[in-house]
């Protein structure tokens, strides 16, 4: 599974962004895992457990999916960073 956040813009140049959406889906198709459940004039889409949005489906004019790193690649980055800094005290004698 790829984890994603999918943005939502719309005609008035607002956006809704869904964080974290987990989806086995090509990149196409990555929204359809954002949403609750749509239709031919609705998207609906829950934020969390108290907040359901509904979008007219002629008022997104763009959708954005950003693939976010996986946990594998945070904790190598981590690991990396802990590195550098380190080798950097080490260089200034500390």
């Amino acid at each position: 599974m790829t984890t994603y956040d999918v943005t939502f813009n719309t005609v008035d140049g607002k956006s809704l962004i869904k964080r974290n959406v987990e989806s086995d889906h090509e990149n196409a198709r990555v929204w359809e895992d954002a949403v609750e459940r749509f239709d031919a004039d609705h998207l609906y889409i829950k934020m969390n457990d108290k907040t359901m949005v509904s979008l007219l489906r002629r008022a997104v004019v763009r959708i954005d999916m950003t693939e976010l790193p996986s946990n594998v690649e945070k904790k190598a980055n981590r690991r990396d960073e802990f590195r550098n800094a380190m080798y950097t005290l080490s260089q200034i004698g500390l």
